[in-house]
Parts: C-alpha cells; sequence; structure tokens
C-alpha cells in the first residue's frame, strides 16, 4: 500500500482513538438532588435531598467560587412533587454556566414535578348569613358554596384591576404593561379548569345605548363618561362595590376593563372612572360586566368579597374529591437576569397571579418540556439576549399570551437566535383578549417552528420583526372575539423585511362559516396591515380561513409582497387587498427609511426593493397558487396586482383526503391539467414526538380539521 496512504489512515485512526480516549475520560456533571419541603435542610445528595431550588442554586454558587464549574457541569434532578413558589427564585450572571459545563436543572425521569403559586381551598360550606351574601339571587343561594379565605391563610388580595389593549392607563400609569407586563389577578380554578368570574350576561356581549361626557380642557379625550344601559338590573348593581365592565369601546380590536364608580337607576346610567378607553366610546360598542355578586347565578360563577375574604363559589359539579385551587403569586415565579447555559426541563409552572418566568438578557437559557398553564399572565418572557431556545412546551389556560419575545438588534439587523419549536397553545387570552398570542415577536432573526395553537380570541401569532421564520405551524379557531386581525399579524412599518411564512396550515379561522355573523371588517389567515411588505408567503394552506371582507390572506397597503405555491380552499375569499391612494402611502412610508431605529444604508444594501419604497404601491404578486372552491379569488385587485400561473377549480380529486382535512396534493391530478405546483410536506406541519413530547393530541387536531 502507497506510504502516503498508510499516512493518511493512521493520523486519521489517532484522531479517532483521541476523540473516544476524551468520550471516556470527560468529566461527569455533578448531580444534586431536591425535594419539596420547607425550609432548608439536606446536602443534596441522594439520600439527603436539599428542600429548596435556591439551596441548590446558592450551592452552585459556592461550588464556582471555591473550586469552579466541572468540565460535565451540574444536573440537580428535582423529585416529584409539589413545590410552593413564596417568592420570586432569581438566577444572575453569578449563576452562569458555560458551553462546556452547563447547568440543568430537570424533573427526575417521568416525574411530575410542579412548581405552584397557588393553593387548595379547604372548607367549602353552604352560603348561610354570610356579611354580604344578601346579594345572591334567593333562587340560586342554596346551590352556592362559600370559603373562608382566611382560614386557608390568605390575609389580603390585591385589588382587582384590570386594564386590556385599550386601556388609556396602561398608556399613562405603565406603558412597559404594553408589552409584557400583567396586572396581578388570583383566579379559580376546578379541576385544573378556570372558573367564570361572575358576569352579566353570561354569554356574548351587550351593547351600549348612549355615551355622555365632558371634552378636557387641551384634549381631545372625554372626562365624567356616562354611559346608558338598557337590559342590565341596575337596581342589583347599585349595591355591588366594585364592578367592571369589559367591552370593545370603540374598535373591535381593542378591549379594555373599565371601573364603574356609580349606578344611576333611574337615568338608566353608569359613571366610569378615569382614564378610561384610549379611543374614546361609542353607541352599539359591545360590552359584558363582570365581578358582581348579585349575577353569580351559572354553575361554575365565582366571586370573591375582598373585604371579607369571603369566596362564593356555585361548583358545576359536586365538590366531593374536586381539586379547587386559587392562583395567588402576584410576581414571577424564575427570572433569569443575565444568565448564561442554564436549562430547564419537564418543570411544570401553574397557579400564578402574573407572568410564570420571565428571561432578561443572557445567552442560551434552554427551556424544554415544560408547561405554564392556569395562570394570569403570560407563560414565558424573553427580553434581549441571545440564542435563547423554548422546546416542546404546553401554554394552556394564561390570562395573557404564550411567549413574548423581544430580541436581535434592528439597527444593526443582528439576529437574535431565538428558537420556539414544537410547542402547544391553547386557551390564551382569556383576561386580556386582544394583542395577546401564543407568540408575540419583537426584534430581528427568530425562528418559530412545529407549533400547535387554538382558541385564542385574537391572533396566533404578531410579527413586529425582520428577517424571521414561520413554518411548520398549524393554526385554528383563532380570531373567536376581535375583529381587524389576522391569524398571523403584522403591523406598522414596511422595513419589516426578511420575513418569511412558510409551510404553514391555517384552517377554521375567525368567523369562517359562510351564514353564520360575519365581522365588520374581517378575519384572515394572515394579515399584511397598514404598509407591511417584503413578505413571502411559501406553500402555506389557508382552508377555511377568511371571513368578512378578508381573504385568506389580506394585503392592507403593502407592497412587494410575494404570495406563491400556497393552497386556499373552501375560502369565501382567496386574497384581499385593500389598496391605498398615492398620497396616503407616501405621507405614511415617508420617513420610514430615516427612522432613528434603523440604519438606511445597512436596510438598503440588504432589502433593495426598498430603494424604489416610494414608487409602485399596492403592488403585490400572486403565482403558481391552488385556488379551490372560492367564493372570489382577489377582492379589490388593483391594477398593478401581479396574478399569473394559478389555477382556479373546483375538482374535488386534486386533494384525496381533503374530508379528513389533509392536504396531500394528487400530482397527477394536477399534471392532467398541465399546472406545475411543488408539494407541500404536510406531513410535517404541526407538533412532533421528541425525548420531551412523548404524546400528540391527535384527537383534538383530527376533529378541527374535519370541523363542517
Amino acid at each position: 500500500m502507497n506510504q502516503k496512504i498508510l499516512l493518511k489512515i493512521g493520523f486519521f485512526m489517532g484522531l479517532l482513538f483521541c476523540s473516544f480516549h476524551n468520550f471516556l475520560i470527560a468529566e461527569a456533571p455533578v448531580v444534586l438532588y431536591v425535594v419539596p419541603g420547607d425550609g432548608c435542610s439536606g446536602n443534596g445528595t441522594r439520600s439527603s435531598p436539599f428542600t429548596s431550588l435556591i439551596q441548590a442554586r446558592d450551592y452552585i454558587r459556592e461550588l464556582k467560587r471555591t473550586k469552579g464549574l466541572p468540565e460535565g457541569g451540574v444536573e440537580v434532578i428535582l423529585k416529584e412533587g409539589e413545590y410552593n413558589i413564596k417568592d420570586t427564585i432569581i438566577f444572575t450572571e453569578e449563576d452562569r454556566g458555560t458551553l462546556q459545563s452547563p447547568i440543568i436543572y430537570r424533573a427526575e425521569n417521568d416525574g411530575y414535578t410542579v412548581f405552584s403559586g397557588g393553593i387548595r381551598l379547604q372548607e367549602f360550606k353552604k352560603v348561610e348569613s354570610e356579611s354580604g351574601s344578601e346579594r345572591l339571587r334567593t333562587d340560586v343561594k342554596d346551590k352556592v358554596y362559600v370559603v373562608d379565605l382566611k382560614k386557608n391563610g390568605i390575609k389580603q388580595l390585591p385589588p382587582l384591576d384590570l386594564a386590556g389593549f385599550g386601556s388609556l392607563k396602561v398608556r399613562t400609569e405603565d406603558r412597559s404593561y404594553r408589552n409584557f407586563n400583567t396586572y396581578p389577578c388570583p383566579e379559580l380554578f376546578f379541576n385544573k379548569i378556570p372558573m367564570t368570574l361572575s358576569r352579566f350576561p353570561n354569554e356574548g356581549f351587550l351593547k351600549v345605548v348612549g355615551v355622555q361626557g365632558e371634552k378636557e380642557e387641551q384634549s381631545d379625550r372625554m372626562k365624567n363618561i356616562r354611559l346608558k344601559l338598557e337590559g342590565c338590573p341596575l337596581t342589583e348593581w347599585a349595591k355591588e362595590a366594585n364592578i367592571l365592565l369589559y367591552g370593545y369601546w370603540y374598535y373591535d380590536w381593542a378591549d379594555s376593563y373599565e371601573s364603574v364608580i356609580s349606578v344611576d337607576t333611574e337615568n338608566r346610567e353608569v359613571l366610569l372612572a378615569s382614564p378610561g378607553s384610549a379611543y374614546g366610546y361609542r353607541e352599539g360598542a359591545r360590552f359584558y360586566a363582570i365581578n358582581l355578586l348579585c349575577e353569580l347565578d351559572q354553575p361554575g360563577e365565582w366571586y370573591i368579597d375582598r373585604e371579607n375574604l369571603f369566596l362564593y363559589f356555585y361548583p358545576p359539579a359536586s365538590l366531593n374529591g374536586a381539586v379547587v385551587e386559587l392562583s395567588l403569586l402576584d410576581k414571577p415565579m424564575v427570572i433569569f437576569d443575565k444568565a448564561n447555559y442554564i436549562s430547564i426541563e419537564n418543570i411544570h409552572f401553574r397557579l400564578g397571579a402574573s407572568n410564570l418566568v420571565q428571561v432578561f438578557d443572557g445567552e442560551q437559557i434552554q427551556i424544554s418540556g415544560c408547561s405554564f398553564r392556569e395562570s394570569a399572565g403570560y407563560g414565558l418572557t424573553v427580553n434581549m439576549g441571545k440564542k435563547h431556545r423554548i422546546q416542546s412546551c404546553d401554554f394552556h389556560y394564561l390570562g395573557k399570551g404564550g411567549i413574548y419575545l423581544n430580541g436581535g438588534d434592528r439597527k444593526t439587523l443582528t439576529p437574535s437566535g431565538f428558537v420556539v419549536d414544537n410547542c402547544y397553545f391553547s386557551n390564551l387570552a382569556r383576561i386580556d383578549h386582544t394583542y395577546n398570542p401564543a407568540i408575540y415577536m419583537n426584534g430581528v432573526g427568530h425562528k418559530i417552528s412545529h407549533n400547535l395553537v387554538h382558541h385564542i380570541p385574537s391572533s396566533a401569532f404578531r410579527s413586529d420583526v425582520n428577517d424571521t421564520v414561520i413554518e411548520f405551524n398549524e393554526v385554528f379557531d383563532v380570531l373567536l372575539e376581535s375583529d381587524d386581525q389576522g391569524g398571523a399579524d403584522m403591523w406598522g412599518t414596511p422595513t419589516f423585511q426578511g420575513v418569511v411564512y412558510r409551510y404553514n396550515y391555517w384552517h377554521h379561522i375567525g368567523s369562517w362559516k359562510e351564514g353564520s355573523e360575519q365581522p365588520g371588517c374581517g378575519h384572515a389567515g394572515i394579515r399584511l396591515d397598514d404598509a407591511i411588505s417584503g413578505v413571502h408567503i411559501y406553500g402555506n394552506i389557508f382552508y377555511r380561513s377568511s371571513a368578512g371582507g378578508f381573504g385568506g390572506i389580506q394585503i392592507h397597503g403593502g407592497k412587494d409582497n410575494l404570495i406563491e405555491n400556497c393552497i386556499f380552499a373552501d375560502c369565501r375569499i382567496g386574497i384581499s387587498c385593500s389598496p391605498w391612494a398615492k398620497d396616503r402611502w407616501i405621507l405614511f412610508v415617508k420617513d420610514a427609511m430615516d427612522n432613528p431605529a434603523i440604519d438606511k444604508e445597512l436596510y438598503l444594501q440588504r432589502y433593495p426593493e426598498l430603494q424604489n419604497l416610494l414608487e409602485n404601491n399596492n403592488k403585490n404578486t400572486a403565482r403558481k397558487n391552488i385556488f379551490w372552491n372560492c367564493g372570489e379569488i382577489v377582492a379589490r385587485k388593483p391594477s398593478n396586482f401581479i396574478y399569473e400561473n394559478n389555477l382556479e377549480t373546483k375538482d374535488p380529486q386534486i386533494f384525496p383526503e381533503m374530508d379528513s382535512g389533509n392536504f396531500i396534493v394528487n400530482v397527477e391530478t394536477l399534471k392532467a391539467q398541465n399546472f406545475e405546483f411543488s408539494s407541500i410536506p404536510f406531513e410535517k406541519i404541526g407538533l412532533y414526538k421528541d425525548q420531551y413530547r412523548k404524546e400528540l393530541p391527535v384527537d383534538v387536531i383530527q376533529k378541527a380539521r374535519m370541523a363542517r
């Protein structure tokens, strides 16, 4: 054999031996154990575990100070059970791991490890003559139970102070609230299902009959707002202490809670507290009332008398053997502040009265296999840092959204490297209904993939971003309440460029049923609002994802958006446009490139189409798409809309598995029609099994896909 060949073989065998030898002698991680408990005890061994996570954290700090992190890092194993969280656990720079020595906090094997911020309520009894109970309706009083919160260790509760996207106080008192902060709100859960704070009416909305107020000096706003109401039992309401009205007071995409100062039974009016709705009020606005003991009249409703600390409850089923819990913790359970290389695995966070976990700055915080449930705020917020990852987590029954992401640098277009993959979101935005989606994105360079999203009153995704890929997600039963929205919503500036929606499945969106009450504006699968431009929508499926005047895709004034190789099936409108006049376009975008938040020269280099930003507005392109059984293909199509090489058909043979909600394309049928279409990898859309997600919600998915 040639000597050079022998030398090369020897060299590579040496490398292989060294790699194997290094693997054999690699230092194993230090392993610590934690069990649920009170106080601080144990030494962290299997036989004498710590009794709090803070003990483990502080032990690692001391280990780093005295010996340094071992090469294999540290693994903290949390034994099965419920860890009662009384205060925020904070990880800082002092708790950093490294790439070679990561720090992992994980549940033991398949144990159910819970971080809880609430309590299980005990000693319910039938209502008798408790102070205030005379406000209960006589026909339901014998069905209502009461529990003394003082006997359950609760000495006080925060006031019921709610806001919403349309609340003026979030613009004056707490501007950061609009992003991800939450007003604390304890809630009641029955066998892990959220109960309904007593309300009127029990379902749906009422309409405002009239609006009166006085104009503020040096402002367009009104003060001393009085709403005229009909159909409300105001005589009983006048006896209540803290009535809140929840409504869409002017626009059907801006909700807020308004406090009632007084009730005028003679004039059928209520006086609202300031500062009120940011957008004003109008006759015909939809609303309902909450937090009235006199309206506790349906199974599942509850109310707290905050003065006497009595909780009243009309249970939906027998209390025998039921688990009734109250969320309490009014701050995050865990905060990462400039921490690096820390992983949280298979831990379940629940019963918070605020946000559950927050990440600030840092690098490579990984949260995998966790769940965030039964809480009033966001499940997880990530504000700055880089390469943070959320993998195979569940987000259910949250008062606001699932995940808030803000990262990367729009000035330099430096990507965040944030990833949200294989996560399941449902029943979100229960308290603040609008602009609290499954994932709210700000910044640059995120990847959102293989997620399942359903049952949200507003959008699934909000994307105020650059250079972000949203792919292989399945979204249905969103936009259940708010109007003028998309399952994915973008708004605000044509400099949000480089966004790709690829291989997503949008179905049964909003008021998709023909014959049902349609929204005033509309519901879309993807909505590009107010000058959003340069978005690439490729290989998406829009099935029954159009309502009102919106199509599966809605474009409001933007340009240079490309829609290709998509399927629009059974949509009342395929693509809808809202063209802007030239002068409106120029007025809106003329200063966009001079915004100090971006680097004009960098943007012109990265996104060449911006060089012609002022020209050819409304020019968008749809090509090589299939429109099957759509009522209208392109609504309000402007003259410069490019529509080429698309297929319009009603042939059911194109989708042989459509009855089960699967959109596998019959290639032979397309060939017979001489239509070129790249297959969409339908089988890869949505959740998948991995080491953290062992089961898939197949029944939920199939039922939703087959909805008629």
